[in-house]
């Protein structure tokens, strides 16, 4: 994954579900930080990778017809 790209945040220990915000760093000691709007106001929230789900926001295009992978 690319950062920073757009993302929808779920995490229920900070009581987050699919809020928007921008994956800055994926962190080696087990954390993502992310930048996510709270009113007029972004800040930067550290997340436990471990209980947190991102969606990327733009979604995956679909391979055109007649397109074939080789496995």
């Amino acid at each position: 994954m690319d950062v920073p790209t757009k993302v929808y945040v779920t995490c229920p220990i900070s009581d987050l579900k699919q809020i928007a915000g921008t994956l800055i760093f994926i962190s080696p000691h087990g954390y993502y930080e992310l930048h996510v709007a709270f009113g007029a106001n972004t800040h930067v929230v550290l997340l436990p990778i471990a209980a947190t789900t991102l969606t990327v926001a733009e979604p995956v295009l679909s391979p055109p017809a007649g397109f074939e992978l080789e496995r």
